[in-house]
């Protein structure tokens, strides 16, 4: 069972390497992937984070590196796109293998013939994959799943992944648990990871912060390993506001 996020205010974070989802978490789910709005004060509020916790921040996300850095180009943290198939460390780059090879081209081929197919549905490409969201026509969610499993199944190192809305292809070892795990090597033991995430796809990354005695919050609704609950981005943000000014010199 889950507790709201009352209990979490006095928490003291000088231990934890924070790990963010974006969309869902710190900024509204919106229609369309370009379609979100990013509050006035994240900027400030990520780089006092950074500063706070003497840089053991983490945007953990779907969205690819270059998406985050357009959408937040001055965050000093290191970034983990594509579901932890790229990563930026320190200002590095790193992409997965499979990046433009012909595996991706041709799931892209194949999901944007079932995309024009169904009525409704739109195509997200990625350098990694490719994402088919049913969002605007949500009965149409069948076609859509049978769609992205067929394209998924017929290529080599490729597997399907349900998000909110959304079916995406990716390559099948690219996960924000690994992502997480990349990130804690080499910290001290006392270093706790601390993830907050609304989907499916931040499921695996908690549990892999539990793994380490971690923290997890879970923003809004579903099945979730989290030990605490956020209703909204908003309250997130709240949170995060609280925790960084709580101490701060």
């Amino acid at each position: 069972m889950t507790e709201d996020g009352s209990t979490l205010r006095d928490r003291k974070i000088d231990d934890f390497f924070l790990f963010l989802d974006f969309d869902g978490t710190l900024v509204d789910l919106a229609p369309t992937p370009d379609g979100i709005s990013v509050p006035d004060d994240l900027t400030d509020l990520l780089a006092r984070l950074h500063r706070r916790l003497d840089g053991r921040i983490a945007l953990v996300s779907g969205r690819e590196v270059a998406t985050l850095e357009r959408f937040l180009p001055d965050f000093a943290g290191d970034l983990y796109g594509a579901h932890g198939a790229e990563s930026r460390q320190s200002g590095r780059l790193t992409r997965h293998p499979l990046v433009g090879s012909a595996v991706v081209a041709d799931v892209q081929a194949q999901a944007r013939k079932a995309a024009a197919a169904i009525e409704g549905l739109t195509l997200e490409t990625k350098d990694t994959g490719a994402v088919i969201h049913y969002r605007g026509v949500p009965h149409a969610e069948p076609e859509a799943l049978t769609a992205a499993v067929r394209i998924a199944e017929a290529a080599e190192g490729m597997e399907m992944h349900r998000s909110k809305m959304a079916f995406e292809i990716r390559p099948a070892d690219a996960t924000k648990a690994g992502a997480v795990r990349t990130a804690m090597e080499g910290q001290p033991d006392h270093i706790r990871p601390v993830v907050i995430g609304d989907d499916v796809t931040d499921e695996e990354a908690m549990e892999a912060a539990l793994e380490r005695d971690g923290l997890c919050i879970r923003v809004g609704d579903g099945d979730t390993c989290a030990a605490y609950r956020l209703p909204d981005p908003a309250a997130v943000r709240q949170l995060l506001h609280g925790w960084v000014t709580e101490g701060a010199v």
